[in-house]
């Protein structure tokens, strides 16, 4: 029996080694060369099975020593914050990305460091809200600053979509999330109402998600039907442009 005990414990030891081995994995760094021997490149990459995966950190410079762009990837795939430059050092552009197909939000801004250009893109990399500037005055704007994507019943740890014609009964908890536009040169408001009772009291959680994402759980408290409402609000700094006011609405019925 003790020498079973012993086995048993040898074995639990080794797996735990292996699970710190290969969750601390070695990060490399791969430096790249112009012909000339400039600098003009550096990325952070790990070994998976014999091949490199590039994890982690990437720069890229010039011929001048000047950074053009910096970022993350993950698993080989291109993954957060990354920040592209003009050949003088000042920021051209910067993109959060969900992989090498999707990027979520972009700023673009011009040679005198002032931004140009805001997009918001949805869930499969498709521009949904998109505003231009002249200087700090906005020039243009088009699409949906406030957009709906999920909208889910939790319900034994499983998704159920809710369609209008769906009937739930007090006390479910209901997921929905909203893509938020991060307008440049505004102030936002934003909040969840129910029509028709007192919201106050309703159990409602928010959670932000880098970089538009909101995500809401609330409890349902009102028999009938619910009209929830997301109502987003955007103060201009330029004192020029008009108050823009969205509202998005989706029905819910309870028993």
């Amino acid at each position: 029996m003790k020498k079973i005990y012993i086995i048993v414990l040898a074995v639990l030891l080794c797996l735990i080694v292996l699970f710190f081995y290969f969750k601390d994995e070695k990060v490399y760094t791969f430096k790249e060369y112009s012909p000339s021997g400039k600098l003009i490149g550096t990325n952070e990459y790990v070994i998976r099975n014999g091949n490199s995966i590039q994890h982690g950190k990437f720069v890229n410079y010039n011929e001048r020593g000047i950074k053009i762009a910096e970022g993350n990837f993950v698993n080989n795939e291109p993954n957060g914050k990354s920040i592209y430059y003009f050949d003088n050092g000042k920021i051209e552009s910067v993109h959060y990305r969900k992989n090498s197909k999707v990027t979520e939000e972009s700023i673009f801004y011009n040679s005198d460091g002032l931004i140009r250009k805001y997009i918001m893109y949805n869930d499969i990399g498709e521009a949904k809200f998109i505003i231009d500037f002249d200087g700090k005055t906005v020039k243009k704007y088009d699409g949906y600053a406030t957009y709906p994507v999920n909208q889910y019943k939790i319900e034994k740890e499983k998704k159920y979509e809710i369609h209008t014609r769906d009937t739930l009964k007090v006390g479910d908890v209901i997921k929905y999330e909203y893509l938020l536009a991060n307008i440049p040169n505004a102030k936002r408001t934003f909040k969840i109402e129910t029509e028709g009772i007192d919201n106050s009291k309703v159990k409602r959680t928010i959670t932000k998600e880098v970089p538009t994402r909101i995500v809401v759980e609330e409890v349902l408290t009102k028999k009938g039907l619910n009209r929830i409402k997301a109502i987003t609000q955007y103060t201009f700094n330029d004192n020029v442009t008009r108050v823009k006011n969205d509202t998005v609405t989706f029905d819910v019925n309870v028993k």
